[in-house]
């Protein structure tokens, strides 16, 4: 019976410490699940855009298009073609070693006019296109006439920005599809012109105005280039930092000497045949500092 007894105890004693071990293990693979999550959620907060450079790999995407269209449209290349158009420099994002970052909050952009308002519309969309590409950060560039929610979203997967020109949608999308659309912008960039009637029903939404008059004011006798300063705060509306004056004059330099097509219009620029530079400054002889080929 002594036996007995003292096996049951020793039974007893055994079950007690299996059953404390449980609980700690429980509460241990619970402590390291809650860290997991944790760490998971960490890098969800502050390594978005590591996570959107492996989404976003290289340029043979559903959207990209190198002049035959791309699967996302299904359609060729044309002159409003609303695929992804990189240029040599911006593809270089897709190269590890070259040190450009996916934005952790994504913006949707807007640059907007009326259709042939004469107002340098393209350059404000070429100069948010460059001023990105010249602080490294990805940004995607389209151009798409008749909004929706479902274009937007579709090109934000790529977890870079998001820029669109494009002209009047009153006649595309009706009020409250708009209105809805609306809501995804976080910035709308709105090219006016003394004289010049602008989109009314753009300008409620406008977030900034980029003004003609102080695009091609240019002082030759004391060196002012009105360019630089709506460049400037232009960065400054984008939230884009750490540009320095060369990188300011280098983005302004690379607008001035885009070229012009001879004839269907630019994939990457937009621009057309039948743009101009206006303004009379004229166009820089030798490149700023800072300046890549």
């Amino acid at each position: 019976l002594a036996a007995l007894g003292g096996d049951s105890a020793d039974r007893a004693d055994s079950a007690r410490a299996r059953s404390a071990m449980s609980r700690a293990q429980l509460v241990a693979g619970g402590v390291i699940l809650a860290s997991l999550s944790l760490s998971r959620g960490l890098r969800a907060l502050t390594n978005e855009s590591s996570s959107a450079a492996c989404v976003d790999a290289h340029d043979r995407g559903a959207f990209d298009c190198h002049g035959s269209g791309c699967r996302a449209t299904e359609r060729r290349c044309h002159a409003e073609c609303e695929c992804r158009h990189l240029d040599h420099v911006e593809r270089r994002r897709f190269d590890d070693s070259a040190g450009w970052t996916y934005p952790d909050h994504q913006r949707v952009i807007i640059a907007a006019s009326r259709d042939m308002s004469r107002t340098a519309s393209t350059w404000a969309f070429n100069a948010i296109r460059l001023l990105f590409r010249q602080a490294h950060i990805a940004c995607d560039s389209y151009w798409i006439r008749q909004l929706s929610k479902e274009k937007l979203e579709q090109r934000l997967q790529s977890g870079a920005h998001v820029l669109v020109k494009t002209h009047e949608w009153t006649d595309h999308i009706p009020p409250s599809e708009f209105q809805d659309v609306s809501k995804m912008f976080t910035n709308v960039v709105v090219s006016v012109r003394h004289g010049f009637q602008p989109d009314l029903a753009w300008m409620p939404h406008a977030t900034h105005l980029v003004h003609f008059e102080d695009l091609v004011e240019y002082d030759e006798a004391e060196g002012k280039i009105g360019a630089l300063r709506v460049l400037r705060v232009l960065a400054r509306h984008l939230g884009i930092e750490g540009l320095t004056e060369d990188d300011l004059r280098a983005v302004d330099y690379y607008l001035m000497t885009l070229p012009m097509p001879d004839g269907a219009c630019d994939p990457v620029t937009k621009l057309w045949a039948f743009h101009s530079r206006r303004g009379g400054r004229p166009v820089p002889e030798t490149p700023p500092p800072g300046v890549v080929s």
